[in-house]
Order: C-alpha cells, then sequence, then structure tokens
C-alpha cells in the first residue's frame, strides 16, 4: 500500500458526505486505503461513511470507538494505525477540490527526499458568510516552495491537518509523549519538520471549512488565545527552547491581540506597525480570521488590518 488517508471525524454529519466525495473522485496511479478515526461520534457520521463504503470499492478500516478520546489521542492512534509509505490526512469537516490531489503529493514526496511532508494551498472558507481566501498568499509561478520548522513555528504557515501529506517515517519520529497535552496541527508540523524540509504545493487544492458551530464568542477567544499562550509554553518547553525566539515572537503578538480586544484603544494602536498587521504576520491564520469575525470592521480597518 503506497498511502493511508486518515479520515477523522466527531459529529461531522452535515459536512461527511463532501469530505468522502473528496477522497473517492481521487485518481491515482498507487493504491490507498481509507482508515476511519472517529472520535466517538453521536450522530449519524459512521452511518453516512458505512453507506457510501458499501458502494466504494476503496478498502476502508475503522478504528474502534469506545469513548472520546479527544484530538490528541485520537490522532496518536491514528497516526500509528498507518502502514503505508504516505499518509494523507483529512478531517470531516473539510474536503479535497481537485483529483489529482494525492498523485501531485505522492509525486513530490517521491523526488524530493530532503522533505518530511508536504501540503498544498487551500481555500479557507465561510459558506455561510460567504467569505473565502485562498491561503497561503505567495508566489504561485513556482510550483512548491520549502519551509523549515522554524517558519511554522513562528507562522503557521500551514494552518490545519487536511492540505497535509506525510512520509510515515516522519510520523514515526514523533514522541508518543507529545500526544500527552493538547496537540493541534500547528504543533505536530513542527515535530515533523525537525525530520526534513517541509513542500508547498502552490496548486490549490482542498476546502478549510469555518462553520457557525467553531465560532467563540469574544470573551470565549479571549480565553482560547490565554489558552494558547500556556500551550506556547509548554511547546517551548518540551522541544527544549529549541524554538525559543520564533514562540517569542508569537507570544508576543497574542498578547497584543488580547490587548486590541479587550482594550480597543490601546496606546499600542499606534505604532508605526500596526497590531493586527503584525498579527497577520505572526500568528496562525486562524486566529486572524476569528479576530475579524469579533472585532468591527471600522475598528479592525482603523487599526491596519485588510478589509477584506
Amino acid at each position: 500500500m503506497t498511502l493511508n488517508v486518515i479520515l477523522v471525524t466527531y459529529n461531522h454529519s452535515k459536512f461527511i458526505q463532501d469530505s468522502l466525495r473528496g477522497i473517492l473522485f481521487q485518481k491515482t496511479n498507487f493504491d490507498f486505503d481509507i482508515i476511519v478515526a472517529d472520535d466517538y461520534s453521536t450522530d449519524d457520521t459512521l452511518a453516512q461513511i458505512r453507506e457510501v463504503e458499501a458502494k466504494s470499492t476503496i478498502s476502508f478500516r475503522y478504528l474502534s470507538s469506545e469513548r472520546n478520546l479527544g484530538i490528541s489521542q485520537n490522532y496518536r492512534r491514528a497516526f500509528e494505525a498507518c502502514d503505508a509509505k504516505y499518509v494523507a490526512v483529512l478531517e470531516g469537516d473539510d474536503f479535497w477540490t481537485t483529483p489529482d490531489r494525492l498523485q501531485k503529493h505522492v509525486d513530490f514526496l517521491e523526488h524530493h527526499y530532503e522533505c518530511a511532508m508536504s501540503y498544498n494551498r487551500f481555500i479557507r472558507g465561510n459558506i455561510e458568510a460567504a467569505r473565502y481566501v485562498v491561503f497561503p498568499e505567495m508566489d504561485s509561478s513556482k510550483e512548491y516552495h520549502l519551509f523549515t520548522a522554524r517558519d511554522v513555528a513562528s507562522n503557521n504557515i500551514i494552518g490545519n491537518f487536511s492540505c497535509c501529506v506525510y512520509r510515515k517515517s516522519a510520523l514515526d519520529t514523533l514522541p508518543k509523549e507529545m500526544f500527552d497535552f493538547t496537540t493541534y496541527d500547528w504543533f505536530t508540523n513542527i515535530m515533523v519538520g525537525k525530520a526534513g524540509m517541509i513542500g508547498c504545493l502552490t496548486d490549490v487544492m482542498s476546502f478549510y471549512r469555518i462553520h457557525s458551530e467553531g465560532m467563540r464568542s469574544s470573551n470565549d477567544e479571549i480565553d482560547n488565545m490565554n489558552k494558547l499562550l500556556e500551550y506556547i509554553q509548554l511547546y517551548d518547553e518540551f522541544t527544549d527552547h529549541m524554538f525559543q525566539d520564533e514562540f517569542a515572537s508569537l507570544r508576543a503578538a497574542i498578547e497584543d491581540a488580547i490587548a486590541s480586544i479587550t482594550h480597543p484603544v490601546h496606546p499600542k494602536a499606534n505604532l508605526a506597525r500596526p497590531i493586527l498587521r503584525r498579527i497577520k504576520d505572526l500568528t496562525p491564520p486562524i486566529l486572524v480570521y476569528l479576530l475579524k469575525l469579533i472585532i468591527p470592521s471600522k475598528i479592525w480597518i482603523k487599526i491596519g488590518g485588510d478589509p477584506r
């Protein structure tokens, strides 16, 4: 088997059909299977998957689910269950948009042994609000760009799991202890990046969905950012301060973000380089998106944010 597709689900009944279509219409010259890592969904997500499986020639495997494990342990068991050369991840509320996506990633990794993983540009979209943006912004005249773990640590240039394809050998280098605390795509990709370069394919080949179930009030978002500050401290210690400078820059940007919400006329807003432009440069992209939902557009533009 050349590639495993990990389909990560939890109560994704509204979105899972799009995800499954994105997998099943892939055209490859190699075999792949689907590993369903459902984290004890209470809706009919699994029933929908099994119904699609019955009509498909692709092999499905299901990881047992007797209780909710949480995101970190669910990913740990999914990675450990993989047995192919490459591993692609798709979360159940995202989807792939081109039928040659898996083929392009495997072709790239087959010719770029310096890379531990690859990812592609994607559409970050809120269908309910009709807001869409292609991420990341970069020179698309080149077929690919190369990045490092330090680039990911200082500015989450990847942004989600569903655009990623990994070498299984790189996933095998991840310490099991990192899954004992909350580990999202950001830290996982930093750790994978320690094993090699990170390739970004400039073709737009997936859709990262922002939906109302995931949106938080401004107070919740402040709590979320404070929690992220705690994670940064934890990640910094876990990596023996290897990314200390990168984490310090990100920490400062998040603290500025909190100040901009709690004190809209904060003195720092008068700095030559606007706070929100700095946030855009340094923070995980999903945080920028959520801030734009929270802060009124007139204030956002006034203190330097992109009007889009």
